[in-house]
Parts: structure tokens; C-alpha cells; sequence
């Protein structure tokens, strides 16, 4: 199977682990799994790093790609139909992060399957996201 991770799963991997739910921590280190983060995330984090929104301990954005090739995690990025998708995917009111929907469109367009904590994202399996949390 293959799953792309959402950016807080990425952020829980490189410092606080424990915080990763059992389910998606042996999808992660079942290596029959082909497992990706998209350069979406790592935007992401580096936008947040940069507005003082997200205090990484000290790690920065080549330490994540780091601990990515340390557990064979690839790292995608964000393809042409994902572009398509996200404008065909509709506004939810109570969810606009537009990191989420590129993620989601990815997903979507890609047929891979989200790893997140985020219940708000389960909202988009009506629109062909397959999520587990």
C-alpha cells in the first residue's frame, strides 16, 4: 500500500513519537508499506518555523528530510493532477487549511491513502479520500 503522512504525523516522528497513534506508527514501520511525505508538508513547516508558529526543539527542515531517509520514508513532490484535484475539491466551512487540501488532493488523485490525527480531514472521504487515523 502506499500512504503519504500528514505534516503533523512527520512532525511527531522526528520529536515526539509517542504522540503517533499504535495504528499508524506499524503502518509506518511495516516495510511492505511504501510510506511518503510531500514537499507540501515541509513548505508547511518551514513557513510555520519562519512566523515563530512552530518550535521544532532545535531541528530544521534538512534534519525531517534526514530522519525521512532514515526510515525509508520518500519524499514526494506535489504532482500536476494534485493541482487538478485540489481545484475540483471542495470548500469544506469548518476546514480552509490549504496545506490539508493539497495533501488530500494528492491523495486522491494519487490513490494513496492519509495517515492523520486530524478528524476534520475524514470530512473529505465523501469526496474520495481514504484517511486513517
Amino acid at each position: 500500500m502506499k500512504y503519504l503522512i500528514d505534516t503533523h504525523i512527520l512532525i511527531w516522528l522526528a520529536i515526539e513519537p509517542e504522540k503517533i497513534p499504535r495504528t499508524i506508527f506499524s503502518i509506518i514501520e511495516n516495510q511492505m508499506n511504501e510510506i511518503y511525505v510531500s514537499t507540501v508538508s515541509l513548505w508547511e513547516i518551514a513557513i510555520k518555523q519562519s512566523i515563530k508558529k512552530l518550535d521544532l526543539q532545535g531541528l530544521e527542515i534538512s534534519d525531517l528530510v534526514q530522519i525521512c531517509n532514515e526510515q525509508d520514508i520518500g519524499i514526494m513532490e506535489l504532482p500536476v493532477s494534485a493541482t487538478k484535484q485540489y481545484r475540483l475539491l471542495p470548500l469544506k466551512t469548518n476546514h480552509r487549511d490549504p496545506f490539508d487540501r493539497a495533501l488530500i488532493s494528492i491523495c486522491i488523485s494519487k490513490g494513496f491513502i492519509l495517515l492523520s490525527h486530524d478528524t476534520r480531514i475524514k470530512q473529505y472521504e465523501a469526496d474520495g479520500l481514504i484517511c486513517l487515523s
